[in-house]
């Protein structure tokens, strides 16, 4: 970390801008995280067409050009790297201005901007922090708690894209566990090892000509976090997303690129339980269940999408081994095939909605800040899911994936 003098040196004299050298009050820090690796991905068992038994959802989705294998690519990926900066300013009594700004690098291949990770301004007091900004939802900052040596942020050991996703197909409108743009936050004070916290992101498109919708946001929960035991039960729902119909086949839809039929609404609900148990030092257990529920209302037609849930659940295990320099982790991801639901009455089927994944790491500390890792995962879906975790693209329904990485990770 470094401190306001060795900031506004650093920023002024890369951007040379005037306003910067004027006097600055309170603490600024610079910090940030690098990671990247050289990997392997490899995806096979694509389902074909015509393969009997597929979940009724998905099953018209497969042909021949969508049931692709992927042979064995390699890549120097640089994840969910990331450059900051944050800072305070005491206003008088306990209250405080606290603001940060935090950018992922993607360095193997340069295409970003400013501020696309965790960025706001707040106030926090004694009566707790309120923040506006761009920010991981309070579903995802309170859950899941296994973290692969900090590493598994936007890689192949995230379980996210499995926990907390639909699995029907990819796109991210089902998928809870996010960062929320346009939102405000509130985190209470501690009372005792419990805090709580409540999220809004509206819909800034709400009122516009045409449009019926009101896409808003809402994620709270609540935690009890001692030295050895953390526990928390968090939820998120997404209104008027249609995680439900835009990842089913175009047949089932209530919104599509035809337009939202007549009153069509949704609400897209995910609770999740998170649990830490710190067995002895450095040694963590973590487990998480969660239940997602997509629910739509005023179909187009019968047999059209109504509502599909589905839970799933993980277990895992961090483990720094006493004196020695090495580090292991381990998490197992159990996704469950759930059950559907059409309107009209229609008949639905969840077959082969089902998946698995392990993970796989160790790393070797070269310091406090700098170590080596290697990572491995592996992704078995069912013949009708669409599970994927493979950052660089998406891999064909049903089809199995294997991934590992070697690389290095420097912290300041």
């Amino acid at each position: 970390m470094y401190k306001k003098s060795a900031v506004a040196l650093a920023v002024s004299a890369v951007f040379a801008a005037p306003a910067l050298a004027q006097e600055t009050v309170g603490n600024i820090q610079i910090y940030g995280k690098l990671y990247p690796a050289f990997a392997s991905f490899k995806a096979s068992g694509a389902t074909q067409p015509g393969t009997p038994g597929l979940a009724t959802l998905v099953a018209p989705t497969v042909t021949a050009a969508s049931a692709q294998d992927f042979k064995q690519r390699y890549s120097v990926d640089t994840y969910n790297s990331y450059l900051g900066f944050r800072g305070d300013e005491k206003l008088g009594g306990a209250l405080s201005a606290i603001w940060q700004i935090e950018t992922q690098l993607n360095f193997d291949s340069p295409d970003q901007f400013w501020a696309t990770r965790n960025s706001f301004l707040g106030l926090r007091s004694n009566f707790g922090t309120v923040k506006l900004g761009n920010m991981d939802s309070v579903y995802k900052e309170f859950g899941d708690q296994f973290s692969m040596f900090g590493l598994n942020s936007g890689n192949f050991t995230s379980a996210s894209n499995a926990l907390s996703h639909i699995g029907l197909d990819t796109v991210r409108q089902a998928r809870f566990h996010e960062r929320l743009p346009n939102s405000v936050q509130y985190l209470s004070p501690e009372f005792g090892d419990f805090s709580l916290g409540i999220q809004y992101s509206p819909d800034e498109q709400k009122g516009n000509p045409g449009e019926s919708r009101n896409r808003k946001i809402l994620s709270y929960g609540v935690k009890y976090d001692s030295n050895r035991i953390y526990l928390s039960v968090h939820q998120e729902k997404h209104y008027d997303l249609f995680g439900g119909s835009i990842n089913s086949d175009a047949s089932f839809r209530n919104s599509d690129a035809a337009g939202l039929a007549a009153g069509a609404h949704s609400v897209d609900t995910g609770t999740r339980f998170s649990a830490a148990l710190k067995v002895v030092t450095d040694q963590t257990v973590t487990f998480d269940i969660a239940r997602l529920e997509y629910k739509e209302s005023s179909q187009r037609s019968a047999g059209r999408f109504e509502k599909y849930a589905r839970t799933n659940w993980a277990v895992g295990w961090e483990a720094r081994w006493a004196a020695s320099p090495f580090r292991t982790g381990v998490q197992y991801v159990k996704m469950n095939e759930g059950e559907c639901s059409l309107s009209g009455g229609v008949a639905c089927s969840t077959s082969g909605l089902d998946g698995k994944v392990l993970n796989l790491g160790t790393a070797y500390d070269l310091s406090k800040r700098t170590f080596l890792f290697a990572l491995y995962s592996q992704l078995t879906n069912g013949p009708s899911a669409r599970f994927d975790n493979w950052p660089n693209g998406d891999a064909a329904r049903g089809a199995d994936t294997k991934q590992w990485s070697l690389g290095v990770q420097h912290r300041f």
